[in-house]
C-alpha cells in the first residue's frame, strides 16, 4: 500500500482490464504486458486470476484473452444502482435558483409522464403540481422531449387511441405529432406552448442513461406572462446544459454532438 492508501496489485489488476477498449477487444499475454509495462509473469497472474473470477475469458485456440461476462453483470449492477432522483436533485435546484420557475424531473409510463422530483419557484404566481401526478405525454413538453427519442414500437405505446383536446394549441392528430417530435430531436428540447394548461408554458429536454436511452426529462415550467422569448431562450439553454450535465453522471457516453445543435 502506498502513501495514498492505494494497493500496487489492484492498482496493476485494473491496468489490465483498462487495455481493453471497443477497438481493441481481444489481446495476447505478450501485447498487455507491452502495453502497461509489466514482467509478463506478473501480467499471467492477474489474468489467471480475473480468468478464476470470470472478469476475464480466453479464446482456447488464439489464445487471446478478453473482457469476461461478470463484468457486464458488475456493471449492469452498478448502473442498477444509479438514483436519478439523487443525481439530478442539485442540478434542478440550481436551475430553479438561476430561472426562478418550477422545474420538474418525470419520467415516462406508457402514455403518462409522471413527475418523480419537483423544485418549486418562490414566486407568488407558480404552477400547482405534485409529486406523482399523472399527464398524458403527447400534451406536455417532458413527455415529448423523451417521445422524440424513442424508436417506433416504443414510441406506438406512448401514444393514445384518441387525442384530447386539453387547451385549443393540444395536438390532435398523429401527423403533426410525429412531425413535433421530429424537430424536437433535432433541437434537442420540447415546448409546451399552452398545450396542456392554458397560460402555462415550459421547456423541457431529454436525460440520456447509460445505454444512450430517454427514460427521463426535465421540464422548466412557468405561466405565460413571464415566459418572454428572451427569456425563452436562456430557459432553452440552461435545461440542455442540465440534462447534458446529469446525463454524463448517469453513464452516457455518446456525443450531444450526434444531436443537432447540441
Amino acid at each position: 500500500m502506498d502513501k495514498n492508501g492505494r494497493i500496487q496489485t489492484i492498482d496493476r489488476t485494473l491496468m489490465v482490464l483498462n487495455c481493453f477498449s471497443e477497438y481493441q477487444t481481444e489481446m495476447r499475454l505478450s501485447e498487455i504486458a507491452e502495453e502497461i509495462g509489466l514482467n509478463k509473469s506478473t501480467v499471467h497472474g492477474i489474468l489467471n486470476t480475473l480468468k478464476y473470477h470470470g472478469l476475464i475469458s480466453q479464446d482456447e485456440e488464439s489464445h487471446k484473452y478478453r473482457l469476461g461476462l461478470r463484468l457486464v453483470e458488475l456493471g449492469s449492477r452498478a448502473a442498477n444502482s444509479l438514483n436519478v432522483i439523487q443525481i439530478a436533485g442539485p442540478k434542478i435546484r440550481k436551475l430553479c435558483r438561476e430561472i426562478e420557475e418550477t422545474v420538474h424531473l418525470g419520467t415516462l409510463d406508457g402514455d403518462e409522464m409522471v413527475y418523480i422530483d419537483k423544485i418549486e419557484s418562490w414566486q407568488s404566481m407558480r404552477i400547482a403540481s405534485s409529486i406523482g401526478a399523472r399527464l398524458p405525454a403527447y400534451g406536455t413538453g417532458m413527455g415529448k422531449a423523451i417521445m422524440a427519442f424513442l424508436n417506433e414500437e416504443e414510441l406506438m405505446q406512448t401514444i393514445p387511441d384518441v387525442f384530447r383536446p386539453f387547451t385549443s394549441n393540444t395536438i390532435m392528430n398523429m401527423e403533426d405529432l410525429l412531425e413535433e417530435l421530429e424537430k424536437i430531436k433535432g433541437n434537442g428540447y420540447a415546448i409546451d406552448n399552452e398545450e396542456y394548461s392554458v397560460g402555462l408554458k415550459c421547456v423541457a429536454a431529454p436525460i440520456f442513461d447509460h445505454e444512450g436511452k430517454v427514460k427521463y426529462s426535465i421540464s422548466v415550467s412557468g405561466p405565460g406572462v413571464r415566459m418572454s422569448e428572451g427569456k425563452m431562450d436562456k430557459i432553452i439553454l440552461l435545461v440542455k446544459e442540465t440534462c447534458i450535465d446529469i446525463s454524463e453522471k448517469m453513464g452516457y457516453k455518446g456525443d450531444f454532438r450526434g444531436v443537432r445543435s447540441w
